[in-house]
C-alpha cells in the first residue's frame, strides 16, 4: 500500500466521531479496496483517489445515512458517558494531587522551622 493510500486511509479515520466495532470492519474493507485499486492503477496524487472514491468526509457522511440511526446514537451517548468519567477521575486526581501536595509543602515548611540545636561543652578538671 503506498503512502497516498495510507494518507487517505487515515484521513477516512480522523472523521469518524467515534469507532466501533462496525466502523472498524467499514474502514478494513474500504482499506482492502483501496490496495487493490492502487496496485492495478499506479496513483500519484489524492487528487485521483478522490475522483475514484470520492473526499473522505463523502465516505463518512455515506457510511452514516446508510448505519441506524439508532446505533449511531447509542455509541455516541456511550461515548459522552466515558469522556464524562474520563473527565470526572482527572478532576479528582488532580484534586487529590493538590490536596497531597499542599501537605507536603506544609510538612517541608514545618521541617525547615526545626533547628537543631548542639551545643557543645567542655568540662574541664580544676585541680
Amino acid at each position: 500500500m503506498n503512502k497516498i493510500c495510507k494518507q487517505y486511509i487515515s484521513e477516512v479515520k480522523t472523521l469518524f466521531p467515534i469507532m466501533g466495532k462496525n466502523e472498524k470492519i467499514y474502514v478494513n474493507k474500504l482499506k482492502k479496496h483501496l490496495e487493490n485499486y492502487c496496485e492495478e492503477s499506479c496513483i500519484a496524487s489524492k487528487q485521483e483517489l478522490y475522483e475514484s472514491y470520492g473526499h473522505p468526509n463523502d465516505i463518512v457522511n455515506d457510511y452514516f445515512s446508510s448505519a441506524d440511526t439508532e446505533y449511531i446514537v447509542k455509541k455516541i451517548k456511550i461515548s459522552k458517558y466515558i469522556k464524562i468519567a474520563i473527565t470526572s477521575l482527572l478532576v479528582i486526581a488532580l484534586a487529590t494531587a493538590s490536596i497531597y501536595c499542599t501537605i507536603l509543602i506544609r510538612e517541608h515548611e514545618i521541617f525547615a522551622r526545626e533547628e537543631v540545636v548542639i551545643c557543645e561543652q567542655t568540662i574541664e578538671e580544676i585541680d
